[in-house]
Formats: structure tokens, sequence, C-alpha cells
């Protein structure tokens, strides 16, 4: 009962760019209930924890399907070209 999963790399990064896109709406959707402003600081971690859980997924993912390693290069690849990179405020 195996099944052929056929994904090409453009299948990959859509898929990819669909999790961040959820990810975004989901910061977004906080920031409107005004919460955003009144977690504490382990909601926050666990927040940031479960943001990263679901990039770390998908990500491995995407490489599993591809069967490449996970490198920084390959990380960087997937993200569309259209996403700003900004360095974190304190």
């Amino acid at each position: 009962m195996s099944q052929e999963i056929n994904l090409s790399a453009d299948r990959l990064r859509a898929i990819l760019a669909t999790v961040t896109s959820a990810a975004a709406e989901i910061e977004k959707l906080i920031a409107a209930t005004g919460l955003a402003g009144n977690f504490n600081a382990a909601q926050v971690e666990q927040l940031t924890l479960l943001f990263g859980n679901l990039a770390s997924a998908a990500i491995q993912a995407v490489h599993d399907a591809l069967g490449r390693e996970v490198t920084a290069e390959s990380v960087l690849a997937l993200l569309p070209v259209s996403t700003p990179l900004n360095q974190p405020s304190a």
C-alpha cells in the first residue's frame, strides 16, 4: 500500500509559504484580541516555542519529501523571495 509522493520544489515552497502565512494570521488574530500586550513572559515564550515547532515541522517535511539534508542554505532557499529578514528588536 505504498503511495508515490511526487512533489516539486515549487510545490513544497508553496506549502511552506502556506504554513508561514498561517502563522502570520495566528499572530494577527492574537493582536486583534487585544491580548497581545497582556501576555506574561511565560506565555510569550510558549507562543514562540509553538510557532518555532510549526516552522520546524514544515521545514523538516519539505526536506524529507525532497530527500535533502536540512542546512542553513536549504532553509533560506525555501523562503519566499519577498520575505524581509529583519533584525529582532530587543
